[in-house]
């Protein structure tokens, strides 16, 4: 059980500081940035594949449509993630964004929100209203901050490409409280079973992410994102979370 933490741990750690040393390799990091993301996005895939052929009975089962969702939404962020780096290498587009690509990742975000929701759905005789308090708080006060950060800055600007990207950013961070919120809710539910540890994993690959788009539609807005950005170690500690928050709910349940 040890050696799944260590590997996310070396590997996280060793991201940190290839991020934190890249001026010295500039060229390389670049290079980097838009190559090794559909690697972590096909691991975490792969580790949805297989906790869907353990727990897959068919199609009418809810855990197995849960898993399907998950593994499906997974595809869809692979799928980004590749298209992401034909764009920038092959397309030499440095920052595809709005884009056709978005599509793939908007979708699974919904698939795995479904997923989460039918989830929490067969454990919703659980979920008291003081639950429901804490997430909708947790909600609230992610609202505020993607209002101050994102929205209000370009209130006052009228150009349609801005406002473009503002409806895309602002797309995104509304996904990643829903994400949040239901999160929050299967932690609180199951905060003293067995998978409580997996689902803490979960929620802390879903903050991970949501702080990512919040960074990433910043710096876009502000023209200061570029590939190799020290953001980017979200996503890629996000996608080390989900995989070991799979891995972990398949060893516990």
């Amino acid at each position: 059980m040890r050696t799944p933490y260590l590997v996310s741990l070396v590997l996280s750690f060793g991201l940190a500081l290839l991020y934190l040393f890249q001026e010295s390799y500039t060229d390389f990091m670049y290079i980097f940035s838009n190559v090794f993301p559909p690697f972590m996005s096909c691991a975490v895939l792969i580790v949805s594949v297989f906790a869907l052929r353990k727990y897959w009975e068919n199609l009418g089962d809810r855990f197995s449509k849960i898993w399907l969702g998950f593994t499906l939404g997974m595809a869809f962020w692979f799928l980004g993630a590749v298209g992401w780096t034909v764009y920038t290498l092959l397309l030499k587009l440095e920052i595809p964004y709005p884009s056709i690509l978005d599509l793939t990742w908007l979708i699974g975000y919904v698939l795995i929100i479904v997923a989460i929701e039918l989830y929490l759905r067969a454990f919703r005789f659980a979920i008291s209203k003081v639950m429901y308090a804490v997430a909708a708080v947790a909600v609230s006060i992610g609202s505020f901050i993607v209002f101050i950060l994102l929205v209000s800055p370009v209130l006052a600007v009228a150009e349609e490409e801005k406002i473009m990207v503002l409806l895309f950013d602002v797309t995104y961070l509304a996904l990643d409280l829903i994400l949040l919120s239901l999160s929050i809710l299967g932690l609180l539910v199951f905060s003293r079973g067995k998978i409580a540890l997996a689902w803490l994993l979960i929620n802390s690959a879903i903050l991970m992410n949501a702080i990512a788009d919040m960074l990433f539609s910043y710096t876009t807005l502000q023209g200061t994102y570029y590939s190799g950005h020290y953001l980017e170690l979200f996503f890629y500690w996000s996608s080390v979370l989900v995989a070991l928050a799979f891995y972990m709910h398949m060893k516990e349940l």
